[in-house]
């Protein structure tokens, strides 16, 4: 289906901003966490990617890359069955370490482009409407990649923090659509 991917993602916009019905918070709290009080980072996060997000998904079905088989590479399929089961960074948990944080913002990038072109089928978890899966999802990516940019401009600069996003989003668009946003 032409376009599924962008359908997906403006669904997702739309539950987060109409305040995220279906799962109750006490229903997450042992898969995910306490992820609902990120919800404010994730809908800063969704604004942030969302234009950079919708011309990669453009670009990448222009180039007849929608629905790119994941399962190709078997490491990027193993990724990829638990990229939907990332939960926010604890505070005991949260990286540390400049490098880490960079590959951080590329990996929480890729995160949310496969959460966005996953077929409903690798979304499975037992008790819970297929759609909920991908939106909590894509908000414990959105929470992580905002608790990683933050970390970064604490150690670094915001300017800095910036930079490395703008470096990761193109590395990420490079990836996925095999040009630079630019030549896209």
């Amino acid at each position: 289906m032409r376009g599924w991917s962008k359908v997906c993602w403006l669904s997702f916009g739309d539950w987060l901003a109409g305040g995220t019905p279906g799962m109750l918070p006490w229903m997450l709290l042992p898969v995910l966490g306490p992820v609902w009080l990120l919800l404010p980072r994730a809908r800063q996060g969704a604004e942030a990617v969302g234009p950079w997000l919708l011309e990669l998904l453009a670009a990448r079905e222009r180039n007849g890359q929608a629905y790119r088989d994941w399962t190709a590479s078997a490491a990027l399929a193993a990724w990829g069955e638990k990229a939907w089961q990332a939960r926010p960074f604890s505070p005991a948990e949260a990286p540390d370490g400049a490098a880490w944080l960079r590959w951080g913002l590329s990996a929480e990038l890729q995160r949310v482009v496969w959460l966005v072109e996953a077929p409903f089928a690798w979304l499975k978890r037992a008790g819970w409407p297929e759609a909920q899966v991908r939106y909590w999802a894509l908000v414990a990516s959105l929470a992580r990649l905002g608790q990683v940019y933050e970390l970064l401009a604490r150690q670094q600069s915001a300017d800095q923090a910036r930079l490395l996003l703008e470096a990761a989003a193109e590395q990420v668009w490079r990836e996925a659509v095999g040009a630079s946003p630019q030549a896209a």
